[in-house]
């Protein structure tokens, strides 16, 4: 096995139109293992990847490669490059993907009836069996559940090229990667390390730059204490010597209104005198006060609405085809404030039945909030195009909201498409003006930061409406939602939290 490598010296790329870099000045050494990329949705990870596999040309510096590379999209909704090629090779590399994966011999000619997390693991093994020297895979944990992610890291354990990691999942970076590129705002940062140890490592620096930067200021405040200290004690001397130096007879002698001419100086200097006392004190209680700077998200609001009808949705038991099986359904109901959980594992059918679901619905559009599990590149485009359009005052509320959930408003108006979680953040920017009876969201995370998920989750905990959420994330279910509706061997289940 040869040693695979990429080197970036010195890259910036600028996307046409925009006013902004988003990379600049960027020089990486990599090796052959996994480097996970972590940041902020829209720092630049992507473009980082797109660089390094080929698919943009940077504007400055260089990309050198040992050998083929191969980028993996976070979108599921086209077919991958190489996806004919594997499901047509039946070499035992190909068959061992298979099996890691449980990839069935019939998903290629039914991609359109794949659930994302299916289509994700078939586009996944396509870009492992090529075996590139680079590969870079862009957020691959998105709509996995349980086992598919645990399905996806043992097949990434397989590729032994140099490995290019984009997610918001800590425990498969700590898992996978042995180095670690952190994107800042103003810098990016490589550490030999895996995720949790290099998160230490930047935490251990910036206390350690924050002390420093503490200790020259209070080092500065000491002095200008002691140098107001020494004016202090000047300016009471002068007044001192003042009321020596110049007698009451002496002040007659030269002016008629001498006694008022010595009060008034004797006045002044003790007058100033308190006042550099004050200023000194000032200086000490800013110096007690200096303190670690931290930095906290502002958060958003979901205004809701409670709605004053009895039900959002009721419909008798039924069932809807899944592919080739069937799904089965109990009596289904959705009151004003219940808080609903959809779960069960890919391919079982969650997203068919909201889809379903939405045509029995009581509740008028303007009054629902809908984020599907994945938005295409053309719907992306224009939800981008109908925000411009707004006024400015909208325009403005929305923009902020999507700063908020982390997120650069500039870069992501100047953009042409923006990303699958600029989208996400976006649409539910959108919505959040129409204090809704009804949010429901299919894989809410996917493609979002760990900062905007927490944002999300405190929104939604403060949300007075109906809630209805798809996810894989537990821990986010657990703090968000009261009522469990689970889906398992082609039936739906449902059961309330105690």
């Amino acid at each position: 096995m040869y040693q695979t490598y990429l080197r970036i010296s010195n890259v910036s790329y600028t996307y046409p139109g925009s006013n902004q870099q988003a990379v600049s000045g960027v020089s990486l050494n990599l090796d052959s293992g996994w480097t996970a990329f972590a940041g902020a949705n829209g720092c630049g990870k992507t473009t980082l990847l797109k660089l390094a596999t080929g698919l943009l040309t940077p504007d400055t510096g260089s990309i050198v490669s040992s050998g083929t590379t191969v980028y993996c999209s976070q979108r599921t909704d086209h077919l991958s490059e190489f996806l004919d090629e594997f499901l047509f090779d039946w070499s035992s590399g190909s068959i061992r993907l298979r099996d890691i994966l449980n990839i069935g011999d019939d998903w290629g000619e039914r991609w359109d009836t794949l659930s994302y997390g299916e289509r994700r693991r078939l586009q996944i093994a396509a870009a492992i069996w090529t075996s590139p020297s680079v590969l870079a895979l862009d957020e691959p944990f998105n709509h996995l559940d349980t086992d598919g992610r645990s399905l996806l890291i043992r097949a990434m354990r397989e590729y032994h090229g140099c490995g290019l990691l984009v997610s918001h999942d800590r425990n498969a970076l700590d898992l996978l990667c042995t180095s670690c590129v952190l994107f800042f705002p103003e810098r990016i940062q490589l550490y030999r390390t895996g995720y949790t140890s290099a998160m230490k490592a930047e935490r251990k620096k910036q206390e350690y730059l924050t002390g420093k930067r503490k200790m020259a200021g209070v080092k500065y405040l000491q002095l200008k204490r002691d140098a107001r200290k020494k004016m202090i004690q000047a300016r009471t001397l002068q007044a001192h010597l003042s009321g020596k130096r110049i007698s009451f007879k002496d002040i007659c002698k030269y002016n008629y209104d001498g006694p008022s001419q010595y009060t008034s100086r004797v006045q002044n200097a003790g007058r100033r005198s308190r006042e550099a006392s004050a200023r000194a004190e000032r200086a000490k209680d800013r110096m007690e006060s200096i303190k670690y700077r931290k930095i906290y998200g502002t958060g958003v609001e979901l205004t809701g609405e409670i709605s004053t009808r009895n039900y959002l949705l009721e419909i008798l038991p039924g069932e809807i085809r899944i592919g080739e099986a069937t799904l089965t359904y109990p009596h289904l109901e959705i009151k004003s404030e219940d808080r609903i959980a959809l779960t069960g594992g890919n391919g079982t059918g969650k997203t068919m039945l909201l889809a379903h679901l939405r045509s029995e619905l009581n509740c008028p559009p303007e009054k629902l909030i809908w984020i599907p599990q994945e938005i295409t590149a053309g719907q992306c485009s224009c939800l981008l195009e109908e925000i411009k359009k707004r006024s400015r005052e909208d325009l403005g509320q929305i923009m902020t909201i999507v700063r908020r959930l982390g997120s650069d408003p500039e870069r992501v108006l100047c953009s042409e498409i923006p990303s699958p979680g600029e989208a996400r953040k976006l649409l539910l920017a959108f919505g959040l003006s129409k204090t809704p009876w009804l949010v429901i969201m299919d894989e809410p995370t996917n493609h979002m930061d760990l900062p905007s998920v927490e944002c999300l989750e405190k929104a939604l905990n403060d949300y007075t409406g109906a809630l209805v959420l798809v996810s894989h994330d537990r821990e986010f279910l657990g703090n968000t939602t009261s009522i469990q509706w689970n889906i398992m061997d082609r039936k739906l289940s449902v059961t309330k939290n105690a």
